[in-house]
């Protein structure tokens, strides 16, 4: 189990329908990608895409795409790349934030979760991977481990404002440092590799893309469910509050996410109106 202590409470982290203790030692269980809902509260629902590890190694490749099979060959026969597989990676916590807040910077996303990371770490349910060429890291995954399944937690390349040789060249090692992880942890006598998630809305291209790029390595689409539940007085009191919380802040980030869209259309509806130099950053 992972323990994390937040801000008001402390939680445990069970995965994949892992058994927490008799006595967990926290305020909040929270249980992450459970096959069945529990029924006595409320549950949020999780879809993504598993690959059976029990297959053998050419059956498991044979179901990838064609291109996919192609950029891994060609990652494998000519790029020059060394993969790195690291089961205790305490040490090398930094190093993978360092890289993942330079992605998340130029992705305007939120930085890595260090606590997270550092908790996962402790519990022996963490593993991280590398792929880099000629001593530059090109690719890192984060993986969270349970039972006899190994999951995605963060996936992490840096390409953007490269050239597209570059960017061609991280999207081949990306693609084969994926393969590599499936055969590492099919080789340590896991069962299952569950890829993260896939977005149930497709409307925009990104997302549309990330569901592209892992449905291009086979496997199946598989319901999974994550429930929170207070196992002390301290838990019963908080998580309510917590959910408050995070409903308002939700609320507000909609609201702020509209309020940019409308100001992006305002600005595009006067610059195809006005002359060069019109339009300002700060004048609608």
């Amino acid at each position: 189990m992972i323990r994390i202590k937040g801000r008001g409470a402390v939680y445990g982290e069970v995965w994949y329908d892992e058994e927490p203790p008799r006595d967990p030692g926290v305020d909040i269980l929270q249980y992450r990608r459970g096959a069945i809902p529990i029924a006595d509260g409320p549950h949020t629902p999780f879809l993504s895409l598993v690959t059976d590890l029990a297959a053998g190694d050419d059956a498991i490749f044979d179901k990838f795409g064609k291109s996919c099979r192609y950029q891994i060959r060609r990652a494998e026969s000519k790029d020059g790349l060394c993969m790195e597989f690291i089961t205790e990676p305490e040490s090398r916590l930094d190093e993978f934030g360092a890289f993942f807040d330079a992605f998340a910077t130029q992705k305007s996303f939120a930085p890595c979760d260090r606590q997270w990371l550092v908790a996962a770490c402790k519990a022996r349910q963490l593993a991280l991977s590398s792929a880099s060429r000629n001593g530059e890291a090109l690719v890192w995954h984060a993986h969270v481990l349970c039972g006899k399944t190994a999951g995605l937690y963060y996936s992490v390349s840096c390409f953007r404002n490269r050239d597209n040789d570059y960017r061609a060249l991280v999207g081949r090692a990306n693609r084969w440092l994926h393969w590599r992880d499936l055969l590492h942890f099919k080789h340590i006598g896991m069962q299952r590799y569950d890829w993260g998630g896939l977005f149930e809305d497709e409307s925009t291209p990104e997302h549309a893309g990330i569901n592209k790029f892992k449905k291009d390595f086979g496997g199946w689409q598989e319901r999974t469910y994550h429930r929170s539940v207070p196992v002390t007085v301290t838990g019963r009191v908080w998580l309510p509050l917590r959910n408050a919380w995070r409903r308002r802040k939700s609320v507000r980030e909609l609201r702020d996410l509209l309020f940019q869209r409308q100001f992006a259309n305002e600005v595009r509806a006067a610059s195809e109106t006005a002359t060069p130099g019109e339009v300002t950053a700060d004048r609608p």
